[in-house]
């Protein structure tokens, strides 16, 4: 405590010892080096970062810090070490400078690799080298997926040969890594094994293979056998579920607000594919379907004498045989007609994916949010959830319960106490910045009065009583000596008499 006192006397005698100008001088740059301290940590709270790769692997992002830190360029590291920021008003530059430098290599090169081609390369070099070009491209393209963040592709070509029963299909791998809290579905794994079957001749889509980085096997062999349904069952039966019970929740929270129902829904789907064909007589309704007419004629002839030539022989002033009495002709006509019974043909096909029961539970709070504000009845929220997952009386059936739902304050007031609690946190940071300045400027301050002290001398000790008696004196003898009329004058002065002895 004596040294503080000490220390602050010290400063008080050498402010006094200072001039106006340089007492002005010194507040002033005392008030300038403050206000760009804090006009700096302003800045860079302030200073807005914008995110220049994200989800990149560690060797990916040692690069891009190093081609940064040599074109002078501020960069932040982010997710993890995953991800890189610079600042906003130097994103274009420094996207340029790693486009220039052909960073990120996410994949390893592509086509890229036939830039630098030696005269000296052999055929199996250069299939090499297509192979690994080919790989790369294709890796690329995959990470293009949105829940991708980095991915592999192996081909195994084998040996050409010229024997037919010796030759063997190329194969296929594919390791991805996806980003955190990403999923891959079936679909989107069978277009993975699409796109890398059609992009190597003679690959087929059953030899490539699709894991993820755990190891789970995410390509299916047997997927093309269910190319029919628009994504596999499970797939599809989720997202009609939450299909419908997003319907729901929307509709429901035009009236009640965000954040005050919850609705779940699950779906009985039939996949089965049913073709019936249906046939319906009609006997009492005929048509006529054909009729045909048939003419029969005959004709017949009367025997005259014996049989033989003696017979046929007209002999000669014979008379002749009346009319009418060697033959004659006969006709029949049939008419046929044939009858048709009327009959409908009734083709029926039940295709696959129908609902055949929705079983729905939701959870709404219809208690006022505010006072004064009206809500609606239980009734016509359930009423609202019939509408919109289109309920079938006799087959669905809808559950709902009016409770309070404990999610804390939503709306203007989650936004409210966002702005107050951001608000908060600035003036913290504000506050630690203006501390920080002012304990830079008190030690820059006191670091030259601190070097002022050991270059001045050590003041002498104050004098006693007896020194100052002696001292005053010393000093009236000197002036007794040197100037005794002067002495004189102030023993006059001291006597009460003015004039001369």
């Amino acid at each position: 405590m004596e040294t503080l006192r000490r220390f602050w006397q010290q400063v008080r005698q050498y402010w006094a010892g200072l001039s106006l100008a340089r007492r002005v001088l010194i507040i002033s740059a005392t008030v300038g080096a403050v206000a760009a301290l804090l006009l700096v940590a302003y800045l860079s709270q302030t200073s807005a970062y914008r995110p220049l790769f994200t989800d990149l692997p560690p060797e990916e992002i040692a690069a891009i810090r190093a081609r940064l830190s040599s074109a002078n360029i501020p960069y932040r590291l982010v997710q993890g070490g995953t991800g890189i920021e610079v600042p906003e008003h130097r994103f274009a530059e420094a996207r340029v400078t790693l486009a220039a430098e052909g960073l990120p290599r996410s994949g390893g090169k592509g086509y890229e690799l036939f830039d630098e081609t030696s005269l000296v390369a052999t055929p199996f070099v250069q299939s090499v080298n297509y192979q690994r070009a080919l790989q790369a491209e294709l890796a690329r393209a995959i990470m293009q997926l949105e829940p991708v963040r980095a991915a592999r592709v192996l081909i195994a070509r084998p040996e050409p040969t010229p024997f037919v029963r010796d030759q063997r299909p190329p194969t296929a791998s594919v390791v991805i890594t996806l980003k955190p809290g990403a999923s891959l579905s079936r679909s989107m794994a069978q277009s993975i094994v699409s796109l890398v079957a059609r992009s190597v001749e003679g690959l087929k889509p059953e030899n490539v293979t699709v894991v993820d980085s755990t190891g789970r096997l995410l390509s299916d062999p047997h997927m093309g056998e269910r190319e029919e349904l628009p994504t596999p069952q499970l797939e599809y039966r989720r997202e009609l579920e939450n299909y419908l019970a997003t319907k729901a929740e929307q509709l429901l929270a035009q009236h009640l607000g965000p954040g005050r129902a919850i609705v779940r829904v699950s779906a009985d789907i039939n996949f089965q594919k049913v073709k019936e064909r249906r046939e319906t007589y009609y006997p009492d309704e005929r048509a006529v379907g054909a009729e045909r007419l048939t003419t029969i004629r005959s004709s017949a002839t009367t025997a005259r004498g014996i049989a033989g030539a003696a017979s046929n022989v007209v002999r000669a002033g014979a008379p002749p045989a009346p009319p009418g009495t060697g033959g004659g002709t006969s006709s029949e006509e049939v008419i046929q007609t044939d009858y048709l019974v009327s009959r409908s043909i009734r083709d029926l096909e039940d295709g696959r994916g129908a609902i055949t029961r929705l079983t729905v539970a939701a959870l709404v709070d219809l208690t006022p949010a505010a006072e004064g504000q009206t809500v609606i009845s239980l009734q016509d929220a359930e009423e609202i959830i019939k509408q919109a997952v289109g309920f079938r009386p006799g087959r669905d059936e809808v559950k709902l319960t009016n409770v309070r739902l404990l999610g804390g304050p939503t709306g203007p007031e989650v936004d409210e106490e966002l702005l107050q609690l951001q608000r908060w946190q600035m003036y913290v940071s504000l506050a630690r910045n203006i501390s920080l300045a002012v304990a830079i400027v008190l030690t820059v301050a006191l670091i030259p009065l601190l070097l002022w002290r050991r270059r001045a001398p050590a003041a002498p000790p104050a004098p006693t009583p007896e020194q100052r008696r002696q001292q005053d004196i010393q000093r009236l003898t000197e002036l007794a000596r040197t100037n005794p009329e002067r002495v004189a004058a102030v023993l006059r002065l001291l006597l009460g008499s003015s004039a001369p002895p």
